[in-house]
């Protein structure tokens, strides 16, 4: 009795017994194999993306290296440091090897070594202080420690990564000979550039990535789940942190190819998201395929549903959302390559301002050192007309240096980062307001304040290079009134902020309103109002930055007002 109800059962409920057998064994089946394989896929696809990021992040540093070399070569190869080998003549670290130097050249420390490879220059330069102060590291014990760095018989281009007393460096040396390269040598020069933490946060900048850099003897080493040295050289190990981040290491040799550094680089995980996203995608895709075979199948055995149709349609499907993924990724790729090539552009530009401000400055400073000591130590061997001759020179040698210090501002500023913050712009003047105090108090300036707005959402380097600026031209252009006079204003409504200063200086006709933001453009030539012509293209271009905009009203012999108008 009992079997034939089991008979009658299985008769009755064939196609829906069928239909969930089919749906059992494709879920056991399929769902294991699509989420294997594409873990494995994206596992494979992060890890080679990781290890690019951590051997372009290897690049950089490298690309530093080098750097570093060719400015070295600019130094090796001169009379003047060929010279000063032999004599240690003082004038040449007076006119040559002061803070702007080591700041241009992005350095920490430079060493100059005899033909006796004793130590006749060495000086450390703080990036934080920008003043040169008492070096961190021990030199002898760093040519102790790399004796190659003081060989004389090594060509140039030795260069690359050392440790010693806890810091990591990077370090170029070459033979010193005259700037037509030739020797004998007469010692050797080294440039110096620790990895500190201000130069690791710009690779960060440069590769948008966080970079992290460890000391082989740091105990953080022993905390992460890296091989050792001797497993891991030349290679990347990569190691998933969390759902976000994915990380990748790898050692760096210095000058005798031991392991120095670990380079750590984290880069976010996309990809893993993104198979995440997809495998949620499969899931539900297959769940209804599933739900659908089960469907065709139930009706297939009773001869309802044309199975072929509904295939179709998956395949469709499946295409599309192929294709999306596809276009998604090509995307992503075509932003990060126009990302990069930007970063090239804009270090290509840095670079050549750098050589031509550096090789503008040399004649410079030679210029200027020299006319002071003229002025200083041989005036009683000059008539009148010799001291004021020499003055001329020195004031133009001071002048196109400026101009050259204004110039680099002005091609920098595109690069500063904009960092809006909450701004008192009664104290930003009062800050302002201090460093001219003793002309404001000496020349009896009136100062007024109508600050209707005192509170701005604002970069503050921004705002203060404009500032600074456009009071330094009201100070100036007030000198010819007994009673000067400028003021300070601000208003705003829903949509700008206006910030005004306004003073009773000389004017001038508005006809050229536009004509004096263009740069190099100057209205008053008279040596009594000195300057550059750059000063109110800077102000100019930053407002633009800011989206915002700068004008001018002003009427000859009365004065001018001059509207900075910023985006709240």
């Amino acid at each position: 009795m009992a079997i034939n109800k089991i008979r009658k059962f299985l008769q009755k409920n064939t196609s829906a017994l069928i239909a969930i057998g089919l749906g059992v064994t494709v879920s056991l089946v399929i769902f294991p194999l699509v989420i294997l394989s594409i873990n494995q896929v994206v596992k494979n696809g992060e890890n080679k993306f990781t290890e690019q990021e951590v051997i372009r992040v290897e690049n950089l540093i490298q690309d530093e290296i080098n750097r570093n070399s060719r400015s070295l070569g600019d130094w090796s190869n001169w009379n003047d440091t060929y010279q000063f080998a032999v004599n240690q003549n003082q004038d040449y670290i007076v006119n040559n090897l002061f803070d702007e130097t080591y700041k241009n050249l992005n350095l920490n420390a430079i060493i100059i070594l005899n033909s006796s490879q004793e130590i006749i220059y060495g000086e450390y330069y703080d990036d934080e202080t920008q003043s040169i102060t008492e070096s961190p590291v021990d030199f002898t014990s760093l040519i102790k420690t790399y004796p190659d760095l003081a060989d004389m018989n090594l060509p140039e281009g030795y260069k690359g990564l050392a440790y010693t007393q806890g810091q990591v460096m990077i370090v170029a040396s070459n033979p010193i000979l005259t700037s037509l390269n030739e020797g004998p040598p007469r010692g050797k020069i080294i440039f110096i550039k620790l990895m500190n933490n201000q130069r690791i946060n710009n690779y960060s900048k440069i590769s948008l990535r966080d970079i992290g850099i460890y000391y082989v003897d740091s105990d953080l080493i022993e905390s992460l789940p890296i091989p050792a040295p001797t497993i891991l050289k030349d290679k990347v190990f990569v190691h998933p942190k969390n759902d976000d981040l994915i990380t990748g290491y790898t050692y760096l040799p210095d000058l005798q190819n031991q392991p120095v550094i670990l380079l750590q680089v984290d880069n976010t995980r996309d990809l893993y998201q993104q198979g995440r996203t997809t495998k949620g995608i499969i899931i539900v895709v297959l769940s209804v395929l599933i739900l659908f075979l089960s469907i065709i199948a139930f009706f297939f055995t009773r001869g309802v549903l044309n199975a072929r149709e509904h295939r179709k349609e998956e395949e469709t499907s499946a295409k599309l959302l192929e294709s999306t993924r596809q276009n998604a990724i090509e995307l992503e790729k075509r932003v990060i390559e126009r990302t990069r090539e930007l970063e090239l552009k804009n270090k290509d530009m840095e670079t050549f301002n750098y050589t031509v401000s550096h090789d503008l400055k040399s004649p410079l400073r030679g210029i200027s050192g020299y006319s002071n000591l003229l002025i200083k130590d041989h005036a009683n061997q000059l008539d009148a007309t010799g001291m004021d001759y020499l003055r001329k020179i020195n004031d133009s040698a001071h002048r196109m240096d400026q101009l050259i210090q204004d110039l680099l501002v002005y091609t920098k500023t595109n690069r500063n980062e904009i960092i809006k913050i909450e701004l008192d712009l009664n104290n930003l003047f009062n800050t302002l307001l201090l460093e001219y105090e003793d002309e404001i108090s000496t020349r009896k300036i009136e100062i007024v304040k109508n600050l209707e707005c005192e509170l701005l959402h604002v970069d503050r380097e921004g705002l203060t290079l404009v500032l600074r600026n456009l009071l330094d031209n009201a100070l100036k252009f007030t000198k010819a009134n007994p009673n000067p006079k400028i003021e300070f204003g601000c208003t705003s409504n829903e949509e700008y902020a206006v910030i005004s200063i306004s003073d009773n200086g000389v004017g001038f006709d508005l006809k050229y309103q536009d004509k004096i933001f263009d740069i190099f453009q100057r209205l008053n030539q008279s040596e009594n109002y000195p300057g550059t012509g750059i000063g109110l293209a800077l102000v100019k271009k930053t407002m633009e930055r800011f989206g915002g905009k700068i004008y001018a009203e002003s009427q000859i012999g009365v004065g001018s007002t001059f509207y900075l108008e910023i985006p709240l």
